[in-house]
């Protein structure tokens, strides 16, 4: 008896092949039969109508390690086929991976969790928020707390090298960190140092790294920023192909819109951060420092240009008035040049303001996303139903990411086929975080499956109205059980830690 049976199906294994007519049986978290099941009895039987089976989508990069214990459920992702997600961006969950995974198993979670041990954590643990290089005993203990995080189950390192502390870390340091990564199964990856003007000095620094450290290079939301920079992905990924030829383990993921999101504070030098958000406040009192940082502002702003910056949230209740607007727009209303309205906006905030940057260009998107290294990264976390509610402007890339790259570049753009979009958000990103029992339909293998509908799944989020869920996702299957059942999320909470190869109980 199959605990379960998804019959009358297209399936799209995750390997690339072409789809295929059968059956899935599921008995426990597994996957036990496919082909032909019309005469297997099942105590669940889904019919998919002729749609798409394929496996569940792996988000390589969710923002979710916080949000999950708000919103176990995190519908936004499962409305998108999302049922494993990386997350660790730079930054990994105090005060331990063990302790998150315990708490997940606790709480429970609609999806599973792999994580990241990111490189600012030992960085902030043991030297803090300065700029200089680590001793060789502040060193040691850097390793050893990388060492016990990949005991504790981190399936690699990540560094995230435009944020405070990782900002000041060499690439020295770096490889020290990877090394021991590398010695227990791991992989390494990396928000570069520059995305834009000095994207190949990002690169040279990504190839060195897995180089020295002898570990597989993922490059996280693979980008060129700034409009001086458009149409140089070609470059890019001609870099990239050279590395791979030369016997460098590099790949890439992408989410598919030309605008990113991240902190407004990226746009002050590094040399003002130091200390943290509250030095640099005080910094902006001293008139010779906040003349350095007013021009590095301006100069900022013109690299963007007109709507190129829009904050979404302001941590200050008395400039709520300025969210979900354009920087030169805050900056009318506050009657002030556009670098003295930014420096108002530091000074007058706890935490940095939130925004967009409209930074990159569409055919260089495209280009990234066709490269077949190239895999799919949200960015970003699954907004609540308090943040729904109150409409909180968030990318539209929290809802709509994996459904627009098989509904929008596959049926409209035609950038590739729906075999190759799955592999890329399947088997392709479980090979990238050395995850051997997902990523595939097959015998043998977890049931992490959903059922969609090709002609209908489709992205709505925008800029302008992102809190709006992706459609064409039927059933949603993690481990086993049902947590989207016929277009209604049940109550389900199956997910569970995917824990990294140097796990030690």
């Amino acid at each position: 008896m199959l605990d379960l049976k998804i019959t009358n199906g297209r399936i799209i294994d995750g390997t690339g092949a072409p789809w295929f007519r059968g059956d899935v049986g599921v008995r426990g978290d597994t996957i036990v039969a496919i082909g032909d099941l019309a005469n297997e009895p099942a105590k669940t039987t889904i019919d998919a109508q002729n749609r798409i089976v394929s496996p569940g989508f792996i988000d390589l990069l969710g923002q979710d390690e916080n949000a999950v214990f708000r919103d176990p459920h995190l519908e936004p992702k499962i409305r998108m086929g999302v049922t494993t997600e990386l997350t660790g961006e730079g930054g990994s969950p105090r005060p331990s991976i063990r302790d998150f995974f315990n708490r997940l198993q606790k709480n429970g979670s609609a999806v599973n969790f792999a994580l990241l041990v990111g490189s600012a954590n030992p960085r902030e643990m043991v030297i803090g928020n300065v700029n200089r290089q680590p001793t060789a005993a502040e060193m040691a203990e850097m390793e050893k707390i990388v060492e016990q995080e990949m005991r504790n189950g981190a399936v690699g390192l990540s560094t995230s090298l435009i944020y405070l502390p990782a900002m000041f870390s060499t690439t020295d340091e770096i490889i020290q960190l990877a090394r021991v990564a590398a010695k227990h199964g791991g992989v390494y990856f990396t928000h570069m140092r520059d995305e834009g003007d000095h994207i190949d000095t990002g690169l040279d620094e990504a190839f060195r790294i897995g180089r020295e450290a002898n570990i597989p290079i993922n490059i996280w939301h693979l980008k060129v920023g700034g409009r001086t920079n458009w149409g140089r992905m070609p470059h890019v990924i001609e870099r990239i192909n050279a590395a791979r030829a030369e016997g460098i383990d590099v790949a890439a993921n992408v989410y598919p819109y030309a605008a990113s999101a991240t902190g407004l504070s990226t746009l002050l030098p590094d040399w003002s951060l130091e200390g943290g958000y509250a030095d640099m406040q005080k910094r902006l009192a001293d008139p010779e420092q906040r003349a350095r940082i007013a021009e590095a502002l301006r100069g900022q702003f013109e690299k963007r240009g007109e709507r190129g910056i829009y904050v979404t949230r302001i941590d200050n209740p008395a400039l709520a008035p300025f969210e979900k607007k354009y920087i030169e727009q805050i900056a009318a209303e506050m009657n002030l040049p556009v670098d003295e309205a930014l420096m108002k906006l530091f000074a007058e905030t706890p935490y940095t303001p939130s925004v967009i940057f409209f930074s990159m260009r569409e055919d260089d998107v495209q280009f990234a996303l066709r490269q077949p290294f190239v895999s799919v990264g949200s960015d970003s976390g699954a907004p609540s139903p308090e943040q729904r509610a109150k409409n909180v402007a968030v990318h539209p890339r929290a809802y709509g990411t994996s459904a627009r790259v098989a509904g929008r570049y596959v049926r409209d753009e035609k950038l590739f086929t729906l075999e190759e979009a799955v592999r890329k958000m399947t088997s392709q990103a479980a090979d990238r975080i050395r995850v051997t029992d997902r990523g595939i339909l097959r015998p043998g293998m977890k049931a992490d499956i959903i059922v969609f509908d090709d002609a209908a799944i489709r992205d709505l989020a925008t800029y302008e109205q992102p809190n709006q869920f992706s459609e064409g996702i039927i059933d949603v299957l993690v481990n086993g059980e049902l947590v989207l059942r016929d277009g209604a999320m049940t109550s389900a909470l199956p997910g569970r830690p995917i824990r990294g190869r140097g796990y030690e109980k």
